[in-house]
């Protein structure tokens, strides 16, 4: 399991984490049943603390992309059929969420967003 975080970031550590296992576990990197590191482990190859990596891996199990077993670890769960699709569509929706709030703060209607995210997308 190989993660990068940006601590310049808007996204909060945590959510930086989840984001990445989820794309992990989407593009095959990361394997049903595939043992993760400790939230301590992980905490510490990270260069953050504890609890940070506890709220990754508890939101990530709340979802259904990894499960615990007592004593033994948190594990990938087995993913069906579309499901990495579907965890990146979910996990792009939940990126974008702030940005439309933000978008319709500033009284930018639906068609002109959607301009600017097209503009956006093709650079």
């Amino acid at each position: 399991m190989k993660i990068i975080l940006d601590s310049k970031s808007a996204q909060p550590l945590n959510e930086q984490i989840r984001a990445q296992i989820i794309r992990q576990i989407a593009d095959g990197t990361l394997k049903a049943d595939e043992c993760l590191p400790s939230v301590r482990n992980a905490a510490r190859m990270l260069g953050v603390g504890v609890i940070t990596v506890k709220a990754a891996y508890d939101k990530l199990e709340a979802d259904g992309f990894i499960y615990t077993q007592a004593g033994k670890g948190c594990f990938v769960g087995a993913q069906k059929g579309s499901c990495g699709a579907e965890a990146l569509e979910s996990l792009a929706a939940q990126s974008m969420r702030p940005c439309v709030e933000r978008l319709k703060s500033l009284g930018i209607d639906l068609p002109a967003a959607a301009a600017l995210l097209e503009t956006l997308y093709k650079e």
